[in-house]
């Protein structure tokens, strides 16, 4: 059960929407289900009456609702309070200065003073409005409540952060079945001034936990740091406007989060997203040293055609420069399969980077197998996930496919609650960090032939690797991280065994068809055919 708070300032806009048909046509059937009175038959609005056209009275239809009664009834304390009943004006630049300075006189315009300083964003912003909106949501796999318990639900959620108890006027509406919209004007009856609840989201998120574990409701994770940060709800509609698959912050995500798996260095972090297309631009403070980095999308610029651009903090919490600086630091220094340069790596040599790190990987599987590892295994979750970036930026490049969607998906595996990156990285985490470096070495992959049955045998230890640390997840009640990691392990198993049937068939057709006739014989030597060796070009400084 999720619930996010909104603060606004149209009481009147936001109820049409409510019973309104949604944004995109997804309402059905709105209607009060709890209201700060229990009365709820004395705020649910009358349908509209039928109107004549063409000579015949038209029936009202789903949405058509008389809202003036509701509209006035949320807006009456407000109005006594003097609040604004609509969104205050746009700040102008004079007065905007003024707010940052703090030289803002007794007379000037009431609606400058919903405007603050914010130190953090380094602007002036619009104040939290008395318009407290929360939509809560079920996970799509829970039962469907009833009208009765959702009003339980809401009355025990609105006494959680003291609105009720404070004398404000509340309502909540449902309009779909896994979700109820709750609303509230945030001015006492009692006092007529305003109220401003305290730290209202962590007290929801207590409640909301309650009650999932008093209906048997899918369990949420609490707030720890390692959810991914979400496209805004502008940027999923532009994203379906112009037809991307996912969102530009998406996309640059997995690509930044790839990247990073596969380097080992600012300066050849910000090289690589250069070459990617990313169009990097480093953020330097005093004497030159780098402090950030963002990066944006050729396709994804404003009207005025400028850029939009993404910090790495703003894609996920461990693609900040300071996280990226503290993982490359914790890895060891380069060995011989990280100077071949990738675009001539021959097939041996890609098969015995994967080898190599299939050793690895088997090697961590055994001794979490065997037994607790003396390092925190945050740090192996981690080092973890980018084995399996590398991997898949090997494979399948900037496309994607079924190994980058596993990426993903593993994601919030990676992290460690509330830190993100653990405190300490031990030596079995530096040598799964090295492996995903050896395997970026080599470059493309191209799973054919033997490098194919190298691949092959590092999916089954990843599969083992992954599926252990789920385990170790689950019995430290990381719930969601174990979900994730638990969701991957299967999934990458079936991807292993329909390569594994791909590269059989592959196998099998080159040794049972017939040789053609028109073919020159090649030389037997011990009853094999001898292949000549292409002359492939050399690189440079060879």
């Amino acid at each position: 059960m999720i619930a996010k708070v909104v603060r606004g300032y149209r009481p009147a806009g936001l109820i049409r929407y409510l019973f309104g048909p949604g944004k995109a046509e997804e309402h059905r059937n709105p209607r009060v289900v709890a209201a700060w009175d229990g009365a709820l038959w004395l705020h649910q609005p009358e349908k509209a009456p039928a109107v004549p056209v063409d000579g015949e009275l038209k029936e009202p239809g789903e949405f058509d609702f008389v809202l003036g009664p509701l509209i006035t009834t949320m807006q009456e304390w407000p109005n006594v309070a003097g609040l604004p009943l609509s969104t205050p004006r746009a700040i102008t630049d004079e007065w905007a200065e003024r707010v940052r300075l703090g030289d803002v006189p007794p007379d000037a315009p009431a609606w400058v003073r919903y405007y603050k300083w914010d130190a953090r964003k380094k602007a002036v912003v619009l104040r939290p409005g008395y318009v407290w909106h929360t939509p809560v949501r079920l996970h799509p796999g829970d039962r469907m409540l009833s009208d009765e318990e959702w009003e339980g639900i809401a009355e025990r959620l609105m006494k959680a952060t003291g609105i009720h108890q404070a004398g404000c006027r509340w309502i909540a509406v449902r309009h779909a079945d896994d979700h109820i919209h709750l609303m509230a004007t945030l001015v006492s009856e009692v006092t007529g001034k305003q109220f401003t609840p305290y730290r209202d989201f962590l007290a929801l998120r207590k409640e909301c936990q309650a009650l999932e574990r008093e209906l048997g409701l899918t369990p949420t994770a609490s707030i720890d740091k390692t959810a991914p940060v979400a496209p805004t709800r502008q940027e999923k509609g532009k994203a379906e406007r112009l037809g991307w698959e996912v969102t530009a912050r998406e996309e640059l995500r997995l690509v930044v989060s790839q990247v990073a798996a596969t380097t080992r260095s600012g300066e050849q972090f910000l090289r690589e997203l250069k070459r990617e297309g990313l169009n990097p631009q480093a953020v330097a403070g005093d004497g030159g040293r780098v402090l950030g980095y963002t990066v944006f999308l050729h396709k994804d610029r404003t009207r005025k055609s400028k850029p939009i651009r993404y910090s790495g903090s703003k894609l996920a919490a461990d693609l900040s420069w300071p996280k990226l600086t503290e993982r490359w630091a914790s890895i060891p220094p380069p060995d011989a399969l990280e100077r071949i340069n990738g675009a001539w790596a021959t097939p041996e040599q890609r098969q015995t980077a994967m080898e190599a790190s299939t050793k690895v990987v088997e090697h961590v599987a055994e001794v979490l197998r065997t037994g607790t590892p003396h390092e925190d295994l945050g740090g192996i979750a981690h080092a973890t996930g980018e084995v399996l970036a590398a991997l898949a930026r090997g494979r399948e490049g900037r496309s994607g496919g079924v190994l980058t969607e596993l990426v993903t998906q593993y994601d919030r595996a990676a992290r460690t609650p509330h830190r993100v990156l653990p405190e300490q990285i031990g030596p079995l985490a530096r040598k799964l960090r090295q492996a995903a470096r050896v395997i970026a070495a080599v470059g493309v992959l191209t799973a054919r032939g033997n490098e194919a049955l190298a691949a092959l045998a590092l999916l089954a230890a990843l599969v083992l690797l992954i599926a252990r640390i789920a385990i170790w997840l689950q019995a430290r009640n990381r719930i969601h991280q174990a979900a994730a990691a638990g969701r991957v392990a299967p999934a990458l198993n079936e991807f292993r065994d329909a390569e594994h049937a791909r590269v059989h068939v592959v196998v099998r057709r080159s040794t049972t068809t017939p040789v053609s006739r028109t073919r020159l014989q090649r030389p037997l030597v011990g009853g094999k055919p001898v292949v000549p060796k292409l002359q492939r070009p050399r690189g440079p400084g060879h």
